[in-house]
């Protein structure tokens, strides 16, 4: 029988000093890789409230390599098959995933989420950019949340074929992530689907892999998956994307990836622009 724990959230006046001092927590994590205790050095009252909420214990795998991507995919179906049962309001507040990311899995967040400004430890430890920002910059909480808006349940012999498929290539779902559609499975599920197929048919036809190659790449911060990403929203702001059928969502969204790909294919770089 597995293991079960009680979730745990940081307290408010513990969290509001983390931030409040983020130069210096910087310093610590970047001294200290494995072992979060320096908090008590910041911050001398209660750090963490034990809830009631009951999880089965899991834990993350880290790198023998030092490359966090090698294990990301595992991190992400560990922490959604953990998660997945807590209620919303817990999975989406801040104090539970600092708890996540500077006690629970502190070691592997150092590694999946290295120090390199004081920004790093606002913006993709912290939710400083507000909840929605938050969750999709979070060093885990990403993880949780790409994961939930791609598993297929339908699919019974691999119900995670597209998350796999995003992990491999984070634009995938980055990019639909971050605009105003990102909590809609409905949406994103289909996107993702829709550009699966078109990798399927194009990525390993000679005729088009170097166009298809071209459209993840992009030019400078623009790609396929950006405009595609613009058009959805587009798109949604004068249809309402929720009544469309799963067919026919995903026919919308391929036939314009394939759109993009005829133009790149052509050479026309200035699709990108959209």
């Amino acid at each position: 029988m597995n293991k079960t724990i009680n979730i745990s959230f940081m307290t408010d006046e513990a969290l509001e000093t983390l931030r409040e001092n983020s130069d210096r927590v910087s310093e610590y994590i970047k001294e200290n890789k494995f072992d979060s205790s320096w908090i008590q050095e910041i911050y001398s009252g209660k750090i963490y409230d034990i809830k009631k909420e009951k999880i089965n214990d899991f834990e993350l795998k880290i790198s023998l390599n030092d490359n966090y991507k090698e294990v990301e995919f595992d991190n992400a179906i560990i922490l959604y098959e953990s998660l997945k049962d807590l209620p919303r309001c817990i999975i989406t507040d801040e104090r539970f995933w600092a708890w996540i990311n500077l006690n629970k899995c502190y070691k592997v967040t150092t590694q999946a989420m290295p120090i390199k400004s004081s920004s790093t430890f606002n913006n993709m430890w912290l939710f400083t950019q507000g909840k929605r920002r938050g969750i999709f910059f979070g060093a885990n909480s990403r993880l949780y949340f790409w994961t939930e808006l791609t598993v297929d349940d339908e699919l019974l012999e691999d119900k995670y074929l597209y998350t796999r498929f995003v992990f491999e290539n984070h634009e995938r779902i980055r990019q639909l992530t971050w605009r105003a559609n990102s909590n809609n499975k409905h949406i994103v599920l289909n996107a993702v689907k829709a550009e699966k197929k078109l990798y399927d048919k194009y990525a390993n036809n000679l005729e088009y892999m170097d166009a298809f190659n071209k459209c993840e790449r992009g030019v400078g911060t623009r790609n396929i998956y950006t405009v595609i990403s613009k058009y959805l929203s587009l798109y949604g702001s004068v249809r309402v994307l929720d009544v469309i059928s799963d067919e026919d969502l995903q026919n919308i969204i391929y036939n314009k990836l394939e759109e993009i790909l005829f133009e790149v294919q052509k050479n026309n770089m200035e699709i990108f622009n959209m």
